[in-house]
């Protein structure tokens, strides 16, 4: 029986969140479909892309998060008494 992967089940391939089966099926899938493996290699670019486009937030951000979190805080804590 031949069956029919989605691009769901290939992300999740690619994340390793699949069973052994369905990882041993997508495989064996992968060797024979050059429509999926077409798909794949495409996810796999996106996730790369993805993966090194990642950038830190700056101390600045952080620091004006931070700040605001505590004003709110002190709002609510004001507001109470």
């Amino acid at each position: 029986m031949i069956k029919i992967f989605t691009q769901t089940d290939l992300i999740r391939y690619l994340y390793h969140e699949t069973t052994e089966d369905e990882t041993r099926e997508i495989d064996n899938a992968l060797i024979c479909d050059s429509e999926l493996q077409s798909l794949y290699t495409e996810l796999c670019s996106m996730k790369n892309n993805m993966d090194r486009a990642k950038v830190e937030p700056s101390s600045r951000a952080v620091l004006n998060i931070l700040s605001y979190a505590k004003s709110e805080l002190e709002k609510r804590t004001s507001r109470q008494t």
